[in-house]
């Protein structure tokens, strides 16, 4: 039992695919923190600021990074889903 173990776990180390897409996931995972710290810096900006055209700039930007994030999130998911089957 515990030899097949091993030998499982030797094999999941060696697959160089499932190192490849659980790599993919982590460096996922860390871009999609840096765009939820830089959602939150852009979104502290916008209530500080009153000039007009900075709000507009701050919330076009906003949006491109909420899209992102989405985009990311779903694609992080299906990576996850496939990963269990």
């Amino acid at each position: 039992m515990k030899i097949e173990k091993l030998l499982h776990k030797l094999q999941a180390f060696f697959d160089t695919d499932k190192h490849k897409k659980r790599q993919h996931i982590e460096e996922l995972k860390r871009i999609l923190l840096k765009l939820k710290k830089k959602e939150r810096k852009i979104a502290h900006a916008l209530q500080q600021t009153d000039d007009d055209c900075l709000i507009k700039h701050y919330q076009t930007e906003l949006e491109i990074i909420r899209v992102q994030r989405k985009k990311g999130i779903e694609v992080l998911q299906l990576l996850k889903e496939r990963k269990k089957t």
